[in-house]
């Protein structure tokens, strides 16, 4: 047997609306910040180590490891 209740109701004020657009602002703000230290750094970069942190990618150590691995999954043979 299952209790019927009605659906909880939440309501959104005028402040909660204005704390959330402030927090999205100030979010805004930073991720544009480390978007320009970023470039910054990246034009600050020498030419060979442009080339050595793209070799490293392709390094084995950074292999994704498949879904059975991750979740620890072994086929039994």
């Amino acid at each position: 047997m299952a209790l019927r209740r009605p659906p909880t109701r939440i309501e959104l004020k005028a402040d909660d609306v204005e704390d959330y657009d402030r927090i999205m602002k100030e979010r805004r703000l930073q991720a544009e910040q480390q978007a320009m230290k970023a470039s910054q750094l990246k034009s600050h970069a020498t030419p060979s180590a442009d080339i050595s942190l793209g070799m490293d990618s392709f390094a084995p150590s950074s292999k994704k490891p498949s879904a059975s691995e991750r979740i620890g999954y072994r086929q039994q043979r």
